[in-house]
């Protein structure tokens, strides 16, 4: 939507000027010289949408472990894998245990993306090097080499919802050795341990079209665990435990997600580089997000300075940017955000802070009354912003990025719409108080 000739803004003021019986007028504080103030609403101004995607995304030591991978039309293949380090609390076996089994317990946390009715596959691999970050930190971009031919793998239906968790058997000649080793002294701290076992990569099927899932890291819930029996027991069916389970007490983390997509044939093949803006008017007249892989949508208003050469000194009172979601795109399996942040963004696309008002910080929430339409419209109030806008100097390519909460540890996507979508075009409403003329 593009900004009105200076001509028409002086019109809309004329006509308010002309008619003072039907002008709102905003009693207003001691920041102004009159008790009576002009007011006008302006929807004309510029609204520029993009789509980029961040170079890297820190997720070391996330809140979840996400492994899946599932193909989307508007976003491509989207693959979640993990990387871990495991270790146990003590480095004590009785003597006369004997090993039985092995398993990987994965604890669900209730976090699921794209279709759990399909099957889908986990393969467990080794891994040939240490889970230890080069930069102290990890990336949705790390990986760290793994034994081709995965130990064990697990084709199941998710039940993240009805279940507890997922259990993997693993092949007991794997553990044998590191449990002979525990149990007669010779593993006795974490870098002997890592020796012998480095830790587990878990992989979707190259194959899989179904779901991204989400696993707790509670190390209560989530570990390797080794079932064996006492042979001195006087009970038969005396069994118990002991296991590895994730490592949250190291000064560096050891374990990660890798969140990647694979986007030919999309409109995302472009974005080669954080610097490179995809204009919603190049994307169908729309604009992107999807948390993990770090697509983002940036928002710019290029004309609003503009509003200096209306006539009179004034203010802006208040603003709301509102941007449609497609209802079209979305479904119980891909599920909308009620509220996505709001954050300040420079010209290189390095996201800043969070945009404020006073105290309270910015959301883009869902107005509640557009769903009573079955509409989905984000409403953004970004009139402290705009004014920072206006007065800057010398003027800098920035904007506003938008994206959603748990972005490094979620795989959720939205569309929106663009600023010459023919369904809803992106809107910035601006109330204007004029309160004074300029000689």
């Amino acid at each position: 939507m593009k900004f009105l000739p200076f001509l028409l803004c002086c019109g809309i003021l004329t006509i308010a000027c002309s008619e003072e019986e039907d002008i709102p007028t905003l009693e207003v504080g001691q920041d102004f010289t009159s008790s009576n103030v002009r007011v006008i609403s302006i929807d004309t101004f510029t609204v520029e949408l993009s789509t980029y995607k961040i170079d890297s995304i820190t997720t070391s030591s996330p809140s979840r472990i996400l492994v899946g991978q599932y193909i989307d039309e508007i976003f491509g293949i989207t693959i979640a894998k993990s990387y871990m380090e495991l270790t146990p609390e003590s480095y004590s076996i009785p003597n006369d245990a004997k090993l039985d089994s092995i398993a990987l317990i994965l604890n669900y946390d209730n976090y699921f993306y794209n279709d759990t009715l399909k099957t889908s596959s986990i393969n467990v691999h080794l891994l040939k090097d240490e889970v230890r970050p080069e930069d102290d930190v990890f990336y949705n971009t790390s990986t760290i080499p793994y034994e081709e031919v995965p130990i064990a793998t697990k084709n199941y239906k998710p039940e993240p919802i009805r279940e507890d968790s997922l259990h993997i058997s693993i092949p007991i000649d794997i553990g044998q050795t590191l449990f002979d080793k525990i149990q007669e002294g010779d593993i006795n701290d974490k870098e002997e341990l890592r020796n012998e076992l480095k830790g587990f990569a878990l992989l979707p099927g190259e194959l899989d079209n179904s779901s991204i899932i989400g696993f707790s890291t509670d190390n209560t819930v989530t570990y390797l665990r080794f079932f064996y029996t006492l042979e001195d027991s006087e009970f038969e069916d005396d069994e118990q435990t002991f296991d590895l389970d994730i490592n949250v007490s190291e000064s560096f983390p050891t374990y990660f997600n890798n969140i990647q997509s694979n986007t030919d044939g999309t409109f995302f093949t472009t974005l080669t580089d954080q610097e490179i803006n995809l204009s919603s008017t190049e994307s169908n007249n729309r604009s992107y997000i999807q948390a993990g892989v770090g697509i983002i949508t940036k928002i710019q208003f290029p004309t609003i300075k503009k509003i200096q050469e209306i006539p009179g000194t004034g203010t802006i009172v208040d603003a709301t940017l509102r941007i449609k979601s497609p209802l079209q795109v979305y479904s119980n399996i891909l599920p909308i955000r009620d509220s996505l942040f709001v954050n300040n963004i420079d010209q290189n696309n390095n996201i800043g802070n969070q945009l404020a008002n006073g105290t309270n910080n910015v959301f883009a929430t869902i107005d509640e009354s557009d769903k009573e339409f079955n509409e989905i419209v984000y409403e953004i109030p970004i009139g402290v912003y705009l004014e920072s806008e206006i007065s800057e100097a010398p003027e800098i390519d920035n904007g506003i990025a938008i994206f959603p909460q748990n972005f490094n540890d979620t795989v959720n996507r939205i569309v929106l719409e663009g600023e010459n979508s023919t369904d809803f075009e992106a809107q910035l409403i601006i109330t204007y108080a004029i309160y004074g003329k300029d000689e």
